[in-house]
């Protein structure tokens, strides 16, 4: 009877196991990152004063702000996509290996 066979098949089930893992901690990780930076553009573009007032006359206020917003909600789309996709991914991935 050979045990060394079996160890190696049960220490690369536990490591490609914490593969996974680390990876969707990964994910995660940075899913919840991107969301926080849109959060804060987001936020940004509704701060305070105008940000270059002897600039255009303040015209140029308004166009920081609609491009700070226009980021931080492409941020939030972008990142809504990629959490779809890797999702879809994963069951399509799961279903062809039936």
């Amino acid at each position: 009877m050979n045990n060394a066979l079996e160890n190696v098949s049960t220490a690369s089930n536990r490591r490609s196991l914490l593969k996974n893992i680390g990876k969707i901690i990964l994910r995660i990780v940075g899913a919840g990152l991107a969301v926080t930076v849109g959060l804060w553009l987001v936020m940004a573009s509704n701060m305070g004063a105008a940000y270059l007032p002897h600039i255009m006359d303040g015209a140029l206020d308004f166009w920081i702000r609609m491009i700070l917003l226009s980021l931080g909600i492409g941020i939030w789309i972008s990142t809504a996509a990629w959490l779809i996709w890797l999702t879809l991914y994963y069951f399509y991935v799961l279903i062809a290996r039936q």
